[in-house]
């Protein structure tokens, strides 16, 4: 029996999957919250043709956090030239050679935040909706792609071989620990169940007091 198996997602059902994912949250957004989505993520398109720019402020950001890695490890010590010390031994996932990885942290962040918070109070008419899943369309493929762009270009910087071999002609992730046993079986089970009776005692208690789920 062998140690595991590899579960292949071809980039292309990736991307479609990405892309209806944000064009459905386009659609409940609106075109207005879904534009300035759009005008970030193609600003940060500049960066994969002049990752320069972004070299001072990755610098400092670097910097700073190497400080308070170092001002912790130190025991809270307010020595500068400790601190300093400690801190050029302190290796961070990116710095101002290889500032992909803090764009691929900021696009991460970006996305985060401005899909998971709410929205105006104003109602979203149809064409509003419309529009805004179609520039969600659109922004899904933008985040996928950038997503892609800064890995690569992070690899092949951080791997000189790499870079010199061309770009990839696949990327595979593993999973490990994968369950062997069906849903049903074992913990999975016994949550499902357990989940089943939560919902159950909770409908029962809003029909008990008169005051039905989602009505105050």
């Amino acid at each position: 029996m062998g140690d595991g198996f590899s579960f292949a997602i071809p980039y292309d059902q990736l991307l479609l999957l990405v892309m209806g994912l944000f064009m459905f949250v386009g659609g409940t957004r609106g075109w207005y919250r879904e534009f300035i989505s759009t005008v970030v993520l193609v600003a940060l398109t500049v960066f994969l043709i002049r990752p320069e720019m972004a070299t001072p402020m990755v610098k400092y950001i670097a910097g700073f956090l190497r400080i308070v890695v170092a001002f912790f490890r130190s025991g809270l010590s307010l020595d500068l030239g400790q601190l300093g010390d400690a801190a050029g031994n302190i290796e961070l996932p990116f710095d101002a050679s290889n500032p992909y990885m803090f764009f691929i942290i900021g696009l991460v962040i970006f996305v985060l935040l401005s899909y998971s918070s709410a929205g105006g109070g104003g109602q979203v008419t149809a064409l509003s909706r419309l529009l805004g899943g179609l520039l969600g369309l659109f922004n899904g493929f933008l985040v996928i792609s950038l997503f892609k762009e800064y890995a690569v270009k992070y690899l092949q910087r951080a791997t000189p071989e790499l870079a010199a071999a061309g770009p990839p002609p696949e990327v595979g992730v593993s999973v490990s620990g994968l369950p062997s046993g069906s849903l049903l079986s074992g913990s999975g089970g016994t949550l499902m169940l357990v989940l089943l009776a939560l919902m159950v005692g909770v409908f029962l208690v809003s029909m008990a007091s008169g005051r039905p789920i989602g009505k105050r």
